[in-house]
């Protein structure tokens, strides 16, 4: 970022973002990561709050812990693994460890040992960081505050009238989303149907003659979930819905293939997503995602190149470095927008926040800092607070007051 280059305009971004949501005709979805859960907050020890469900960050720290429990070759395994992620780049957190485990898992012989681990061994480790990961994001809901930030969401969405029907993309496998457009009465369909053991119906996301109403909110989960199983029914494998399974069977980070039945969610809402931003004058919302999933961003990123009309808005919790991978694919793209804390980067240049004071409905996302330095006037920033999902659910919720 040029320290010379003008600032940005935060009341025409966040103007022009509202006025996005407020189109009736506009196809709208929403893309999003494991910071909009961590944004639900539960009271903690000493007056303070805690997230309901930890960050990635979090949450690995919890599932190495329970891999270590199970000996010291399992401690050393997961090391090694972590180690391999650094040297190819990527982030050594609990799914990546998970979607390594289970290539490990596929290319192992029985009587083979890898990383010091037999195959059954491996699968044990695979099994233990499985279970972790749906024990920790399947909490008791039933003491979280009754406006926790899925809830404002669901709020606005039950406000709104639309021609085409909201989508919501998640790479979480929590109910928050569920819980929240539940709580308002608003009808959802996740590609699953029947009222006995509801089964994934991937016809449905192909055709819009086969899915219900605009009026249905589309809730796509990417990964996986932990209300999903497989079964077996007359010698053929199925995926279902029903209650949370701490076993987490269908949590499902990579996009490895091992089957079809394995195969099915997630391609069709691979490829759902792909025709989402295929869409004329499409809008994607990003909330708290970090884009570290290549095979996401690779379409993201596509659709931006072919599809000029097509518009994502990344609202980023944490300010993104200006050499990063997110900010250099953006730089590339004008119809990518990018919000961070301190600094935007919009129609391909990233610049500071211009230190205005703010109009009623920018108040809850944006706030000026003042700063005096030693012997020196006093100074002020903007600061951007959008990024963060609780925060933006509130700025979601004051387009319907009134």
């Amino acid at each position: 970022m040029n320290a010379t280059s003008p600032a940005h305009d935060a009341q025409k971004t966040l103007s022009d973002l509202r006025d996005h949501l407020a189109r009736h005709d506009k196809p709208i979805a929403f893309f999003f990561g494991a910071g909009t859960s961590c944004a639900v907050r539960v009271p903690a020890e000493g007056g303070k709050t805690r997230p309901l469900i930890p960050a990635v960050a979090g949450l690995t720290a919890i599932a190495k812990d329970d891999a270590a429990k199970l000996g010291e070759k399992y401690a050393k395994a997961w090391d090694s693994i972590e180690g391999q992620c650094k040297e190819n780049g990527h982030d050594p957190n609990a799914e990546n460890i998970l979607s390594r485990l289970r290539m490990m898992i596929s290319a192992v012989g029985n009587d083979d040992t890898l990383l010091g681990l037999k195959k059954d061994e491996i699968e044990k480790l695979e099994e233990s960081v499985r279970k972790t990961i749906a024990r920790v994001v399947t909490p008791d809901l039933t003491g979280i505050p009754s406006d926790f930030p899925h809830r404002k969401f669901a709020r606005w969405l039950v406000k709104t009238s639309r021609q085409k029907p909201i989508e919501i993309f998640t790479v979480n496998y929590d109910v928050l989303v569920e819980h929240g457009l539940e709580a308002e009465r608003i009808p959802m369909f996740d590609g699953f149907v029947g009222s006995y053991r509801p089964f994934f119906h991937p016809d449905s996301l192909r055709r819009s003659e086969s899915a219900p109403g605009a009026n249905w909110t589309r809730l796509w989960k990417m990964h996986g979930s932990v209300t999903w199983r497989r079964i077996d029914q007359d010698g053929r494998v199925r995926v279902v819905r029903g209650e949370p399974d701490l076993a987490g069977e269908m949590i499902y980070p990579s996009f490895q293939k091992y089957d079809e039945s394995r195969q099915q969610p997630y391609a069709a809402f691979t490829d759902r997503l792909s025709r989402f931003l295929e869409q004329d004058d499409a809008l994607l919302i990003v909330a708290g995602f970090s884009f570290g999933d290549e095979h996401i961003n690779n379409l993201i990123f596509g659709a931006l190149e072919n599809r000029p009309r097509t518009h994502v808005y990344a609202l980023q919790f944490d300010e993104l470095p200006g050499e990063g991978d997110l900010a250099k694919r953006a730089g590339q793209r004008p119809n990518m927008i990018v919000v961070g804390p301190q600094t935007g980067i919009i129609g391909g240049r990233q610049a500071a926040w211009a230190p205005v004071e703010s109009p009623s409905f920018m108040a809850d996302v944006f706030e000026l800092k003042e700063a005096t330095p030693a012997g020196g006037e006093p100074t002020k920033t903007g600061r951007m607070k959008i990024g963060d999902f609780a925060c933006f659910c509130d700025f979601l919720q004051s387009m319907t007051v009134g």
